[in-house]
């Protein structure tokens, strides 16, 4: 941690305290990982960000969801689809990652389901609280979640996006209120290769 500094304003408070966050090699816990944000991105700047970041044209909205404490949101065009965590459980394949929780078979579907926790923060969540599964990816893949928000609109002066990627490539920016990190899901698929 970097020495104290003096706080006069609010906004002062907030800005010091995510720069220290920033500064944190490794998250302590899920909460110190949903706040790396860095500035907005500029209009010009190319990249999958930067066009989730100009949303003058047409209003981008986001679902939002919680995944061990830890507020998420999904913009509604990567999202296939929603499904209730089976009462049956999860097919269960031995030799796969930590990461993968099971997969959910339907007719003509399988799609295997994701622990965010794990793949994210690189911790076992051993979560036994999830009670939704997110279809992204054409419904290949599937992220549980415990808790589904509601959908917003993510708009400009309400989100901060990353320049560029740093360690938690996933994280595209954060919406500021309510506090959510903005997954990036194409970096998250990078992650599974």
């Amino acid at each position: 941690m970097s020495k104290p500094i003096q706080i006069k304003e609010p906004e002062q408070a907030l800005t010091a305290y995510l720069q220290e966050l920033l500064l944190d090699s490794e998250p302590e816990t899920l909460e110190h990982v949903a706040v790396e944000i860095t500035e907005t991105v500029p209009e010009t700047e190319p990249g999958i960000i930067a066009s989730l970041a100009n949303t003058s044209d047409k209003d981008t909205q986001a679902l939002l969801f919680e995944v061990a404490g830890m507020q998420l949101a999904l913009t509604l065009d990567e999202l296939d689809g929603i499904e209730n965590w089976p009462e049956e459980g999860l097919s269960q394949l031995p030799g796969q990652p930590d990461y993968i929780v099971g997969t959910l078979s339907r007719p003509k579907q399988h799609t295997q389901v994701i622990d965010l926790t794990t793949l994210i923060t690189n911790k076992s969540s051993n979560s036994t609280d999830n009670r939704y599964i997110l279809l992204v990816n054409n419904k290949q893949l599937g992220l549980a979640v415990s808790t589904i928000r509601h959908v917003v609109t993510l708009e400009s002066e309400n989100v901060r996006w990353r320049r560029e990627p740093g360690q938690r490539p996933w994280l595209a920016g954060m919406l500021m209120s309510p506090l959510s990190s903005i997954i990036s899901l194409t970096e998250l698929l990078k992650i599974l290769r």
